[in-house]
């Protein structure tokens, strides 16, 4: 492969039915709406399953965050942008829809997707949506219908296994509820600025229906959302090309024959259509692209899961079988690169075509909490096939290159094809267990794992004269990731704790032919990292106030990195180089009578503690790891008048400190403060809101790409958003 192909395939790869989850813990009411989990007026009583059993997150001794489907449907959540961006330690690197990726703690040496596989973990369920190497879809589930979204920061490998090295965000959907009928629906129109006159407009309605009832019930949601694009394609000369288009089923059937069991499905379809980029190139302004053509992005997750629970009084039993299937399909442009317009006067197509094919099962048996002693054990098993296609065609190709048809170099009109097939899996033995002492509580755990990664790639056409299988390649890995920690709770409104946790996550053979002079390590391993942290939780003003306080120091070594080769420009990973993290994170939430007051803080200060002289250009000890703002700062502020009609405003404010931009350059992109408001009123079942999205019209970075051969790119936010929604429920 030529370097003009490698720096263009490391570009796209920078970029990036029904499905099933099911219930996160047996005998757990919040999954069906419990009117505890919806009212939480501190957020102390929100019940989450961080621990894989049911508990209040103020009793959690850990980095916790949750919103419930409430909380998120006040502030008009949609997405993960909507509300990661307001959650402690997080940062959202909003790029392509569906295709963007979360950094937890800092935790991550790109803010894109890497080669390898990512440090955070995303759920749905309890049930992980992550394979081995390069994530090929990264499930932003539609908010409509949620129960509740929990963000664990810090390292999950105890429980949750690989990939949530740095953390993991857990989406909870609400299952059938055999209690009664239920029906939700919610519709929106509004306006951006730059979107040539179109609108943004959203449809979704839910319906739950009791077949049998307290036995059997059936629940079925459906989302389409539109949103405008506001970046002119000069090049094809469409204004505001850069439309998305969303829509998802999700469906679950709950049966519980007796008080011991319940069996439980639930299916889950999502597709995302981006018309165009939602990117700038900052040669050409910083909502303007140019490509000769659309080249869309579209990805599908599909998920199907069942589940049984039973409780057999000394432990209950949970058994999870699960089916995900993601696909991504990205298109691309290459015709302005001078390489390729040397090959053939026309336009050129590139298309990366990605698919992954999961099964996981999971069987853990926990024993009853409120015991002096209380244990969880289980295990997993995961089997992932993915594989990739590339495509580089160019139309009237093969009649301008009869020598190269003729000795079998191209395939009509394609002249460059590449595949890559992958088989990851994935073993593991876990548990962890409390010991109580009055108000302390003493916790130990870990999980012995065993991953391993084979991979072969196949290349054919005319940089490769002819076809070229390359032998397969195999990365083994395997290790133990603990967990410790105490935990001191005096009364169910003070709590303090300290914990010290590992991480893991899969590792991934390098593909490429070796090269005499430049040699390559066949892989990466796991990193190594070690997160310990203390806080506290507590609550005052008669549970009015609700504070979380959390400081952490992460000590993180053998990091995955993606470097250059000196002698081809090609790209390869290595564990090299190590970091050290530093960082605080605040949350307080405050109810007095119709006020409500929500605050969000990051502290973060995340370095390389070792140098990388095999990087190109070497890194230096004291480089700023990707995405990490040394603050961001989340602040909600609403106000409720009561009486029938209960008028609300809303105001919602973040702000992002100066961050940086790539580990391998010095490039910074600049603080940014963002300001949205809501006002909503109640006409019997329905609530009407107006909202204003960027009041202020902020051009904010959020993240980018470097220069690969057609300009440097950058995510904008979306510009000034107005518009109205209405939500019914019953």
């Amino acid at each position: 492969m030529t370097r003009a192909v490698s720096r263009y395939l490391s570009a796209v790869s920078a970029l990036g039915l029904f499905v099933g989850a099911v219930a996160p813990s047996w005998a757990q009411t919040a999954d069906r709406a419990d009117p505890v989990v919806e009212s939480a007026a501190s957020g102390g009583d929100i019940i989450v399953t961080a621990s894989k059993r049911a508990e209040k997150l103020s009793d959690v001794a850990g980095g916790v965050s949750a919103m419930t489907g409430a909380q998120l449907e006040a502030i008009g959540a949609q997405d993960f942008k909507d509300y990661l961006t307001r959650t402690s330690g997080v940062a959202f690197n909003e790029g392509p829809s569906n295709n963007s990726a979360a950094v937890i703690r800092g935790i991550g040496t790109t803010a894109g997707l890497d080669q390898g596989q990512g440090s955070t973990g995303y759920f749905i369920n309890d049930i992980p949506m992550n394979e081995p190497g390069y994530t090929i879809v990264i499930p932003d589930i539609d908010a409509f219908d949620v129960s509740r979204v929990e963000v664990l920061r810090g390292p999950q490998g105890t429980l949750f296994g690989s990939a949530s090295l740095g953390g993991a965000i857990n989406f909870i959907s609400n299952l059938a509820d055999p209690n009664g009928f239920h029906a939700a629906a919610e519709g929106a129109i509004g306006t951006t600025r730059f979107s040539a006159g179109e609108v943004n407009y959203r449809a979704k309605g839910m319906i739950n229906v009791p077949l049998v009832t307290d036995k059997l019930a059936v629940r079925l949601v459906a989302t389409q959302r539109v949103d405008a694009g506001y970046i002119d394609n000069i090049g094809t000369h469409i204004d505001g090309s850069n439309d998305v288009h969303t829509f998802g089923m999700r469906g679950s059937i709950v049966f519980t024959p007796d008080a011991d069991t319940r069996i439980s499905y639930l299916g889950l379809y999502q597709k995302t259509r981006t018309d165009d980029p939602s990117v700038s190139n900052l040669g050409l302004g910083l909502l303007k692209r140019s490509s000769n053509f659309e080249v869309p992005m579209i990805f599908k997750t599909q998920l199907h899961s069942l589940r049984l629970d039973h409780d057999f009084g000394f432990a209950t039993a949970t058994m999870i079988g699960t089916y995900n299937r993601k696909t991504g399909d990205i298109y691309d442009d290459f015709t302005s690169i001078p390489f390729y317009a040397g090959l053939n006067p026309g336009n050129h197509y590139f298309l990366q075509a990605g698919q992954s094919d999961t099964f996981s099962y999971e069987v853990r048996f926990a024993s009853p909490k409120g015991e002096r002693f209380d244990w969880l054990i289980g295990a997993t098993h995961i089997d992932t096939t993915k594989g990739f296609q590339e495509h580089l065609s160019s139309p009237g190709y093969a009649a301008a290159h009869p020598g190269q048809v003729a000795a079998g170099l191209t395939r009509g009109d394609e002249y460059y094809y590449g595949a890559s097939h992958t088989k990851g899996d994935e073993n593991a033995l876990f548990g962890e267990a409390n010991l109580h002492f009055g108000p302390v509580t003493v916790t130990g755990g870990g999980r012995l794992f065993r991953t391993q990664t084979d991979t072969r790639t196949d290349q054919f056409g005319i940089f490769f004269g002819g076809t070229v299988i390359n032998p397969p390649y195999r990365v083994k890995d395997s290790g133990f990731a603990p967990k410790a920690s105490i935990k001191f709770q005096p009364t169910p409104d003070l709590m303090f704790y300290a914990l010290a946790s590992k991480g893991y996550r899969f590792g991934s053979p390098n593909t490429l032919p070796q090269l005499a002079g430049s040699p390559i390590p066949a892989g990466t391993t796991s990193d190594s990292l070690w997160n310990y942290e203390v806080g506290t939780r507590f609550s005052l003003i008669d549970r009015k106030l609700f504070v979380s306080i959390t400081g952490f120091y992460i000590d993180w070594t053998n990091l995955q990195v993606r470097l250059r080769r000196v002698g081809d420009g090609l790209t390869y990973g290595a564990n090299a180089g190590a970091a050290e993290i530093y960082g605080a994170e605040a949350a307080a939430t405050l109810n007095l009578g119709g006020l409500s007051l929500v605050s969000n803080l990051t502290y973060l200060d995340a370095k390389l503690t070792e140098d990388i002289p095999t990087a190109v250009p070497p890194l230096a000890s004291g480089k700023r790891l990707p995405s990490a703002a040394k603050w961001r700062i989340s602040n909600t502020a609403s106000y409720n008048f009561g009486g029938r009609a209960a008028p609300t405003v809303t105001l919602l404010h973040r702000y992002v400190s100066r961050s940086p931009g790539f580990l391998n350059e010095n490039t910074t992109f600049a603080p940014y403060h963002i300001f949205d408001a809501r006002v909503s009123a109640k006409i019997g079942d329905i609530t009407i809101a107006a909202f204003a999205e960027n009041i202020g019209d902020k051009r904010a970075i959020t993240f980018g790409y470097q220069d690969f051969g057609s300009g440097a790119s950058r995510f904008i936010v979306k510009p000034r958003t107005f518009g109205v929604q209405a939500n019914w429920a019953m």
